[in-house]
């Protein structure tokens, strides 16, 4: 036997018969008295509308608030996302920079012309040869290095190579003041000698008339005589000229291109075929 949907009662028999009655007679009222509409209107906006907005703010309250406290979250969990994803960028920002610049680094050392024979070494050790500015480098007799080649980087001269080993090889630099080099004025094509000065990381041209054709700014390359270093490689910029009254030569300050005492690569070169 089926269960009743509505149990009977009394009560909710009468409270039936009441709203159906109630129900009817509005429906005869509105028929009858067309003006009527105008009391149903007053009091569902001043009575029952006010009674379901005190009823219903609560609960809205109470959604508003944890939709609210749901959207804050979500902006957490979205910034957090968004901070490691930024994160992740400028590692792969440093990265290209990095790969950037070993791109620089290998077009240079391509760009250089009509040299034979070319290898990359890397600095292991400074001030290797006592009260000399030098420096060691990891390549030696293992690896074909001979007794003065020209040492530079992708921007200029750095030395010469003046003592080898199995494994490695020491290099004097350009900036010690026993060490010459045979160069030119870019400019003008006059022969100097570049030796290194008193200054830190400084050079000079000796024995340089008054009267020479040198001005701040000029280039100077080696000029590639007596076969000591390879021609046409850059030594330095002029940073000044003195004219010393009463003598014959002036005071002329260079500053090497290369970045000696921070560079950790060079290039070892020389105009002959490897397997000369």
């Amino acid at each position: 036997m089926s269960t009743p949907i509505f149990k009977k009662s009394v009560t909710n028999f009468y409270l039936l018969l009441l709203l159906i009655i109630l129900s009817i007679a509005s429906i005869v009222f509105d028929k009858k008295y067309p003006t009527s509409n105008n009391i149903r209107v007053a009091v569902n906006d001043y009575i029952f509308n006010p009674m379901q907005y005190i009823i219903k703010t609560p609960s809205s309250f109470i959604n508003n608030l944890i939709m609210e406290r749901k959207t804050i979250d979500d902006m957490k969990i979205e910034i957090s996302k968004l901070k490691k994803d930024n994160l992740k960028i400028k590692v792969n920002l440093q990265r290209i920079d990095v790969l950037e610049n070993e791109v620089t680094r290998l077009r240079a050392i391509k760009a250089i012309k009509k040299i034979k024979n070319i290898k990359i070494a890397k600095v292991i050790q400074r001030d290797v040869i006592p009260n000399k500015k030098s420096l060691k480098m990891n390549i030696g007799l293992k690896d074909n290095i001979k007794m003065g080649q020209t040492v530079m980087g992708v921007n200029g001269l750095i030395g010469q190579v003046v003592e080898i080993n199995s494994f490695t090889s020491k290099v004097l630099l350009i900036t010690d003041s026993s060490s010459n080099v045979p160069a030119i004025i870019a400019r003008t094509g006059q022969q100097v000698i570049v030796k290194g000065g008193s200054q830190t990381d400084m050079m000079e041209i000796s024995f340089l008339k008054n009267e020479a054709n040198i001005q701040k700014g000029d280039l100077i390359v080696t000029s590639g005589q007596a076969k000591r270093f390879i021609a046409s490689i850059k030594v330095g910029r002029v940073t000044d000229v003195v004219n010393n009254e009463g003598e014959r030569f002036s005071t002329v300050t260079l500053m090497p291109l290369e970045n000696i005492n921070d560079i950790n690569e060079v290039i070892v070169t020389s105009d002959e075929d490897e397997n000369d």
